[in-house]
């Protein structure tokens, strides 16, 4: 379990990034959610070392800040605040360390869960927990071949959108199959940027794209890494 920090070091903490430790309600009634690496085992096509829990977090990412009524913390700030206040992630996460994070990030919702890849077999399991009330709203589950992985998130995002009876959005990519070979690229890509070795994530990201050129995380992560 997470460690309880005090009150003023949250509040100095999460001042530096341009957030507070207060619901999403008090700003503008709109829903702010934090998306945690998802757990995950994989196994096949290589896969085996590859933490494909980054990739589903930083897709549902994506896919949420082209919603509107709703506000998803990056990737980047979210890991600088755990990485600033030494707070390990890494498993499986109960609702109490989901609520604590969430109350450092001043979210309202803070999304958790479970990915498995077997073979191309992909499940899929959310949970979304309130940190007002500290319960779990919804808990969703999905299953289909991990070649549709971007398929599956953008249904999850939708569930998860219907139960805060939000429009979905106007404009998205088509939905396609990802070559499952691009998603361990793009997972292995997300390891290396995670711990700070940007070239390395660079050439995985490149990788990625020569896989699947339509890959629009990879392609979004590469322009920001390079500033473009």
């Amino acid at each position: 379990m997470l460690h309880r920090l005090l009150a003023l070091t949250v509040v100095v903490a999460a001042a530096g990034l341009g957030v507070g430790p207060t619901s999403a309600r008090a700003q503008g009634d709109v829903p702010r959610v934090a998306v945690l690496d998802f757990s995950s085992f994989m196994m096949g096509e290589g896969g085996a070392s590859v933490n494909l829990g980054k990739a589903i977090s930083a897709m549902l990412v994506t896919e949420f800040s082209g919603r509107e009524g709703l506000q998803v913390v990056e990737r980047q700030q979210l890991n600088a605040l755990l990485d600033e206040q030494d707070l390990g992630v890494s498993g499986r996460l109960n609702e109490e360390d989901a609520v604590e994070i969430g109350r450092l990030l001043g979210v309202q919702y803070v999304l958790v869960g479970q990915v498995t890849s077997i073979v191309d077999q992909l499940r899929m399991d959310i949970r979304a927990v309130d940190v007002e009330t500290s319960e779990i709203v919804t808990v969703l589950k999905k299953s289909d071949r991990t070649s549709e992985l971007f398929a599956v998130v953008v249904q999850l995002a939708d569930d998860f959108s219907a139960e805060l009876n939000l429009a979905p959005p106007s404009q998205r990519p088509e939905v396609e199959s990802i070559p499952v070979r691009a998603t361990i690229e793009f997972s292995r890509a997300l390891d290396f940027e995670d711990r700070g070795q940007v070239e390395e994530a660079i050439a995985h990201y490149e990788a990625t794209l020569a896989i699947h050129a339509n890959h629009r995380d990879a392609r979004r992560a590469l322009e920001r890494l390079r500033g473009t």
